[in-house]
């Protein structure tokens, strides 16, 4: 998925912060393959790897886990930290807000 042409990024921004300050993330794809939940949601930078990018689309298969690719650095910048090419999302109703902001 990608995020429509016409969103506000602000809200998108909010929705994840919440979700990092309540603690319903899991951080990085080897965590994902950790993680004893399935998450709502997995956010990729497009700046992922081609190996870590080819174990999460499996992973996606795998486990029927939607995915929203975010441009390059947007996590990075968003949250104020270092290396973050993927973040997934625990908690499902920030999840299915964050959705309501994309397209297929």
């Amino acid at each position: 998925m990608q995020l429509k042409s016409s969103t506000q990024i602000g809200k998108i921004d909010c929705y994840i912060n919440f979700a990092v300050r309540a603690g319903k993330v899991v951080w990085g794809v080897d965590n994902l393959e950790r993680a004893k939940r399935v998450p709502y949601l997995i956010l990729i930078d497009e700046a992922l790897g081609a190996n870590s990018a080819k174990q999460l689309l499996l992973y996606c298969q795998r486990k029927q886990a939607k995915c929203l690719t975010l441009p390059a650095d947007y996590l990075n910048n968003l949250l104020k930290r270092s290396n973050i090419k993927v973040l997934s999302i625990l908690d499902e109703s920030l999840a299915n807000a964050i959705l309501g902001y994309c397209e297929d």
